[in-house]
């Protein structure tokens, strides 16, 4: 089976979430004798249009250079960006860009020949390009379907249109499956498409990580107490990491954090880690390369994932797999995942103090610890193996193409 994975865009900081799903899923997928091609648009005007990754190969498509726009635009200090929109953006951009992409796209489906084609959290343009596609009958017989890896987020379109990324959804949906990667998910799903009586495509289907990459190194020198690998980003809780931190110093002085990521927060934080005088408890890596993830977190004792909005919580998983104890959030994603004292421990989000606390607990309760630390692979194993996933997608494949 040939399989074009289509996302709008891929992040050039990093893998971020469903970078590392379709990395990974990929690879898997290969196993089986299936081919994987990631089709998404350009992050930069100099991209090459593909890059091959071993055993599967991305398409990197210009459009009219939205997606490179975007990422210009972001990497704008956020107080300087109003001044720069009209330079960067015209009302009709996806209007031209859903025109330009419509044509590459089936000159790549023409040139592939895919059995299926898979979106992920395609919102805006790729949703409106394979609806085009379908009126012109050139996907007709190709099945589609989409994977929503997120929760619904208010966006400004060219125009200065306020919407959300699943109105937008909503309004250009030619999916015959469409998949929440957790419950939380998938409810929100069924309460935008009821009314348009598309909530019976909704499945969930939780995704999983590869446990032969993400396993614990009993030999690993602990380097730090406190990991946090993930997008320096208000949802993911880390404008509280300063205080937390100020907090344990008092009571542990030598305490050790490693953390790595981009986000709009990244400045802000070290500015506050700084003023609090903790900077220097941090060790701060920036972007790392994907092989890197293992090895950092099982030089930790402790992984950190206080997300206030998490939709699944890919990063938890890869925490627990390597037997280091998670602290999460107990709502949303992580809250279908992790069992409280048990294969984690989890919090209500945005409260320093709760999140030194249970820092310290972990720390202090050696019985808490190993408990949480031998029951967490086995959760992974049992509920989130890839390769207990790659099958149940394939079921879903196979379903769509009879």
């Amino acid at each position: 089976m040939r399989i074009v994975h289509l996302c709008d865009s891929l992040n050039p900081a990093g893998l971020g979430g469903y970078e590392s799903y379709l990395h990974y899923l990929s690879n898997e997928m290969s196993l089986y004798g299936h081919e994987s091609f990631i089709v998404t648009q350009a992050s930069r005007k100099n991209t090459p249009a593909q890059e091959h990754k071993g055993l599967y190969t991305i398409f990197n498509i210009p459009g009219n250079y939205l997606e490179a726009r975007k990422w210009e635009f972001l990497a704008i200090p956020e107080e300087e960006r109003a001044s720069h929109i009209s330079r960067l953006f015209t009302n009709n951009d996806i209007e031209t860009n859903v025109a330009a992409l419509t044509e590459q796209l089936t000159e790549i489906i023409r040139q592939l020949q895919p059995d299926v084609i898979h979106a992920h959290s395609t919102y805006i343009v790729f949703n409106r390009v394979l609806h085009a596609l379908s009126l012109t009958n050139k996907v007709q017989q190709i099945p589609c379907l989409i994977t929503i890896h997120g929760l619904p987020k208010s966006i400004i379109l060219p125009g200065n249109v306020h919407t959300t990324d699943y109105e937008q959804l909503a309004a250009y949906c030619p999916f015959d499956r469409i998949i929440g990667v957790s419950e939380t998910v998938a409810v929100a799903l069924r309460n935008l498409l009821r009314s348009q009586g598309k909530d019976n495509r909704v499945q969930r289907l939780y995704i999983g990580i590869d446990l032969n990459v993400f396993v614990p190194d009993p030999a690993a020198e602990k380097k730090w107490d406190i990991a946090f690998l993930g997008r320096l980003e208000h949802m993911k809780g880390v404008d509280t990491f300063p205080e937390m931190l100020d907090i344990l110093q008092k009571r542990y002085p030598h305490i050790r954090m490693v953390m790595t990521g981009e986000g709009s927060l990244r400045q802000i934080l070290l500015d506050d880690l700084e003023k609090r005088d903790v900077k220097n408890r941090v060790d701060y890596l920036g972007v790392i390369e994907a092989e890197r993830v293992p090895r950092i977190i099982n030089a930790s004792r402790i992984f950190l994932y206080p997300s206030r909005r998490e939709p699944f919580g890919l990063s938890v998983l890869e925490g627990m797999a390597c037997e280091v104890p998670v602290i999460t959030a107990n709502v949303y994603g992580p809250s279908e995942i992790v069992t409280h004292m048990q294969d984690g421990y989890t919090i209500t989000p945005g409260n320093p103090k709760a999140l030194a606390d249970a820092i310290e607990r972990l720390l202090t309760d050696n019985r808490l610890y190993d408990r949480i630390r031998q029951n967490s692979r086995s959760t992974v194993k049992e509920r989130f193996d890839l390769k207990s996933h790659v099958p149940r997608l394939l079921e879903v494949y196979s379903e769509l193409t009879k």
